[in-house]
């Protein structure tokens, strides 16, 4: 091949597009140590690196954007990933919802996120295992003390929880046992 093919080759070699025989034996011809062929790839690149950075960046549409995101998810297997505006919430009392996160069967325990509204109230209840709560927006009470943004509760096996109430609504994540009273409902 005359080198003037090469040095064409080398331009679409930079660009990414090259595939197939025509690759392997451009690398091949690129082992060899041509000189000229490594700096007009190299010569090429620069060129295309200064056109690109000259371009206005451009966010894109949501649609993309989602798909894109749903294409990196999916690429990642063994996480799971829910967003804000997904999962499905359900009524576990009056005024308080539950978003479920995870079902763990083999450690039998339930993520959550539990929104009570303001005003609202949660019955009595006796803990079969450990009960979590780390609370994200608003306040509420657990067991008569006033827990705030950012603020963690611990409930062990066999306590007590009363007077769990909400003046101002609040956001928690609650981690407990499968079987707790709150996700039976």
């Amino acid at each position: 091949m005359e080198h003037d093919n090469w040095l064409e080759l080398a331009d679409v070699y930079a660009l990414g597009s090259l595939d197939g025989d025509d690759l392997r034996e451009f690398e091949a011809h690129l082992s060899t140590g041509c000189s000229q062929c490594r700096a007009r790839v190299r010569d090429t690149q620069s060129v295309l690196l200064g056109v690109l950075s000259a371009l206005p960046a451009v966010p894109p549409s949501a649609s993309v954007k989602a798909r894109l995101w749903e294409r990196i998810d999916s690429d990642k297997p063994g996480y799971v990933f829910i967003h804000a505006n997904e999962g499905t919430w359900i009524q576990v009392g009056q005024g308080i919802l539950a978003k479920i996160l995870n079902m763990d069967a083999e450690r039998q325990r339930v993520t959550a996120i539990v929104r009570m509204a303001p005003g609202s109230d949660y019955a009595d209840h006796e803990h079969a295992g450990v009960e979590e709560v780390l609370v994200l927006e608003g306040s509420c009470y657990c067991g008569g003390r006033l827990l705030r943004k950012g603020d963690y509760h611990r409930a062990e096996v066999g306590s007590v929880h009363l007077d769990t109430h909400t003046d101002e609504g609040s956001l928690m994540l609650v981690t407990a046992p499968i079987k707790s009273q709150m996700f039976s409902a």
